[in-house]
């Protein structure tokens, strides 16, 4: 795959208001978007997808690697309107219930490890990174721009031998052989799944998102352990999503809910 296929893309999204581009080569698809100008009002929502990114970037600063004619790296930015309320959070998990649900036509294994990777047998086959942007308040009505992007990360094939960043990875297809556009396929389907998401959780909220997180919850009733950095601070039983997104744990201290900008976890037999 020595480039993408914008319309092609587009047409999979199937997403007439979404604006798609796409590059051979960029540092991050994420800080692309999220550095591009403010404008006074909300632009529409914009794709941009890269064959290769040199600087891909994935949680709490790791790298994420993007092997071409293996990977999928693309980008979504959305903007709205908002007062002094909180950056969206949660909306990390609603786009990996929307992600998760498209692309188990394909592997219908994928699982979500909590709170951002996509899973095959405990190896990652994705990842997603959501961050945010703000301009200056209106004097008058107190609102700013808000540009939210969502950074999405696909392995469509496993990576080379060596270019697993941190833990074990895999592909969603399982074989080498993929079919001619298979990248642009699932980079708009799964992109027009998520802007459809993103629309309903910016008016609905996360609930609507629960049952499908759960049905791909790949951390419910496992043993877990709770890192903050490289050390282990706690352990418990996962339990599933609160309605605000965060992790319930029960430990032996009783409940924990976990906020996904505090913590990671791992499953604890991986972790020993």
């Amino acid at each position: 795959m020595n480039q993408l296929d914008a319309e092609r893309i587009r047409q999979a999204a199937a997403c007439d208001a979404l604006r798609v581009d796409a590059v051979e080569r960029v540092g991050s698809t994420n800080a692309a978007l999220l550095d591009a100008p403010l404008g006074d009002a909300p632009a529409p929502p914009r794709l941009l997808a890269a064959v290769v990114q040199t600087a891909g970037r994935g949680r709490r600063g790791r790298a994420w690697l993007s092997p071409p004619d293996r990977s999928a790296a693309f980008s979504l930015a959305f903007e709205r309107h908002v007062r002094l309320e909180p950056p969206p959070a949660a909306l990390a998990v609603a786009v990996g219930a929307a992600s998760a649900t498209t692309l188990a036509r394909w592997a219908p294994d994928v699982q979500l490890k909590w709170p951002n990777d996509l899973m095959r047998a405990w190896r990652k086959c994705g990842g997603i990174l959501v961050e945010c942007r703000r301009g200056l308040p209106h004097p008058a009505s107190g609102m700013t721009l808000e540009r939210i992007v969502v950074g999405i990360g696909l392995n469509l094939l496993a990576p080379p031998e060596g270019d697993a960043v941190g833990q074990p990875a895999c592909g969603l297809f399982d074989h080498d052989a993929l079919s001619a556009h298979a990248a642009e396929t699932v980079i708009g389907m799964v992109a027009g799944a998520v802007v459809a998401a993103a629309e309903r959780f910016f008016a609905e909220g996360l609930a609507p998102f629960l049952e499908a997180w759960e049905r791909f919850d790949a951390l419910a009733g496992e043993r877990v352990a709770v890192h903050e950095g490289a050390r282990a601070v706690d352990r418990g039983v996962a339990l599933g999503l609160d309605p605000g997104g965060g992790l319930r744990v029960r430990t032996s201290a009783g409940l924990r809910v976990l906020s996904s900008g505090e913590v990671s976890l791992r499953r604890l037999d991986a972790a020993r």
